[in-house]
């Protein structure tokens, strides 16, 4: 079993001083490299003297506000110089926080809010959206009133909480809202410390940061690099989403290590082979990375295949974690996949992880045997906020804690662990984990639907979400969706929603999801209007739109993003017609002229 390959975790010695132990790598490093650039942010460079400065004034501000030991902390912030800065003073502060994402919706961030309840607001500028929070404010802006030379660093938790709260990560949840989870110090310093002791950052090595601040992943690329003294770069979304700008900005900046999903991995390697194919020579992109992550995603075959071929020279690992086990507990070593491979295994355990595969009643499965993945050890996280879903910590036999993850998987005669599905109805939709019941329960709350089921078509590397509704009175589609998108994040919201007259079910009474999706597919064709294109241009660009969101354009009025479609793909749209017809068509001229006769006159232009 994996329970053998239990690693040394350095963290454990400590863990009672695990902020603690964060807060002096960061001070050693501003005593070592005062001036040197920590952060960069488009025109916008931060020294380390000049972060520390910043997170102490915020972290003054914050003690003099209440903000201590056990005290919770909303963070909000973009990506940029001022999430990290407010990560540190919180720390600094004593305290944990909450990271509030701005494009998620405002009704989203408030429920987080009144569940959660923090003690302060750190927010950007116009990121508060919490009018009704009876709670102190400190504005995320650097001022000149920053601590005077000698001042005595803000002091963390005297009392070396070894479960001191580190920040709590919201993710799907089953009941139609999202659900909190508490992650401490220990066990992010914990898996900080196995990268740098793994893979340690070689001379001249420069960290991407282009998280946003609410996800279980993002300690690595805010802390990551800062405390080890690698400058990190802060690259903007709509920079990482078009592949060549995000291919253009690793050589500007000699990225060299990024953790991605893997269709970021893919838009890396095609905005690669555009300059590669631009030069001719490969000289344009001459550099290459040293070291890429995958995760929150299952990495296809081919794209490691694709991989090699693009950064021979460039280590690429398959992570495997979740947000219970503050992020990443098991890694494999894609250079070692075989190419006629069925499927890329997620390696052997990390981080002070104990894995095992275990039957419905509990028992350890042998190797080959598939059974539900369980995890325990360090990396854990602290338990749910208002103990939503506690059933999935569980305290075995022998005393310990262990996590039951929802994923199948198997040991492999290599002793790898392969993930080969789930246990329940939890999907992954671009890299995020998604309770196909939450969106179903949000469904429920419109006034103009009765009852709700929500499945996946499509491949398994591009899935769909379809929702399906039974009304009490009529309902329109898009009406729908923009119910939904005032209350889920993108990532969530269907491609599709079809109304039926009844939700089928199966024998034990849940919906039989299989019948659903021919129900929904016979709805979607009765009621689909049929757009007529005048010429070859408008059927081409038609023929596109039906391609990558799976229903035809009813009219030239639709709007790409109201039939169903997000930022990946529409990056695939500009791609395809820029190469189609020949025209410099980019991810912003789709975003600005989103509609069927936006997108058909770009084509003419």
């Amino acid at each position: 079993m994996l329970d053998q390959y239990v690693t040394p975790s350095p963290a454990t010695a400590r863990a009672a001083t695990a902020a603690e132990t964060l807060l002096a790598l960061f001070a050693a490093q501003v005593r070592a490299r005062p001036g040197q650039i920590a952060l960069q942010h488009g025109e916008t460079a931060l020294d380390y003297r000049q972060l520390d400065d910043w997170s102490s004034a915020l972290a003054a501000r914050l003690n003099e506000r209440g903000v201590g030991p056990g005290s919770l902390v909303a963070l909000a912030a973009d990506r940029g110089v001022g999430a990290v800065a407010g990560v540190l003073a919180v720390l600094k502060a004593g305290a944990g926080y909450v990271g509030l994402d701005p494009s998620i919706p405002a009704r989203r961030q408030r429920r987080i809010v009144e569940e959660t309840r923090p003690d302060a607001v750190l927010a950007e500028p116009g990121l508060d959206q919490f009018p009704t929070l009876d709670a102190p404010r400190v504005p995320l802006i650097r001022t000149d009133d920053t601590p005077s030379p000698g001042a005595p660093e803000v002091a963390p938790s005297p009392a070396g909480d070894p479960d001191r709260l580190f920040h709590v990560v919201y993710t799907s949840g089953t009941t139609g809202d999202p659900k909190g989870v508490r992650i401490s110090c220990r066990s992010v310093l914990n898996r900080l410390e196995w990268m740098w002791r793994e893979y340690p950052f070689p001379e001249g090595s420069v960290l991407a940061v282009q998280k946003a601040l609410s996800l279980v992943a993002s300690p690595w690329e805010l802390l990551g690099g800062l405390l080890a003294g690698v400058p990190s770069v802060v690259l903007p979304r709509e920079e990482v989403l078009d592949p060549q700008l995000f291919a253009q900005a690793v050589q500007r900046h000699r990225i060299t290590h990024l953790f991605l999903t893997p269709h970021l991995i893919n838009g890396l390697l095609d905005g690669t082979e555009r300059i590669d194919g631009a030069d001719g020579s490969g000289g344009a992109a001459e550099h290459r990375p040293v070291l890429v992550t995958s995760g929150a995603d299952a990495l296809p075959v081919a794209t490691v295949l694709r991989f090699r071929t693009a950064f021979p020279g460039t280590l690429l690992l398959n992570l495997y974690g979740m947000t219970e086990t503050a992020s990443n507990i098991a890694a494999y070593d894609t250079s070692a996949l075989a190419e006629d491979a069925q499927r890329v295994p997620v390696g052997r355990p990390v981080a002070g992880a104990v894995i095992s595969v275990r039957d419905r009643l509990s028992r350890p499965l042998p190797p080959g045997v598939t059974g539900e993945v369980w995890v325990s050890g360090t990396p854990l996280a602290l338990g749910y906020v208002g103990g939503h879903d506690s059933d999935r910590f569980v305290t075995d036999t022998d005393g310990s804690v262990r996590y039951r993850t929802g994923d199948r998987g198997r040991v492999l005669t290599s002793g790898d662990l392969e993930i080969t599905g789930r246990t329940d109805n939890q999907v992954k939709i671009r890299g995020y984990r998604v309770e196909l019941e939450e969106i179903e329960a949000t469904l429920r709350k419109s006034p103009a639907v009765s009852d709700a089921g929500v499945l996946v078509l499509g491949a398994a590397d591009d899935p769909q979400l379809i929702g399906c509704v039974t009304a009490v009175q009529e309902a329109d589609p898009a009406a729908l969706r923009a119910f939904l998108r005032d209350r889920l994040p993108d990532y969530m919201l269907p491609a599709r929603i079809v109304v039926v007259p009844s939700l089928p079910t199966a024998g034990n009474g849940k919906v039989d999801r299989a019948a659903l999706a021919t129900l929904a597919e016979r709805a979607a064709e009765g009621v689909r209007e049929q757009f007529e294109a005048a010429d070859d241009t408008e059927q081409a660009v038609a023929d596109l739109w039906q391609q990558l969101l799976g229903a035809a354009p009813a009219s030239r009025e639709d709007n790409f993003f109201d039939c169903g479609g997000h930022s990946l793909l529409a990056i695939r749209l500009a791609n395809r017609l820029e190469r189609d017809f020949q025209r410099g068509i980019t991810l912003r001229q789709v975003l600005e002229s989103p509609t069927l006769a936006g997108l058909i006159a770009l084509c003419r232009a």
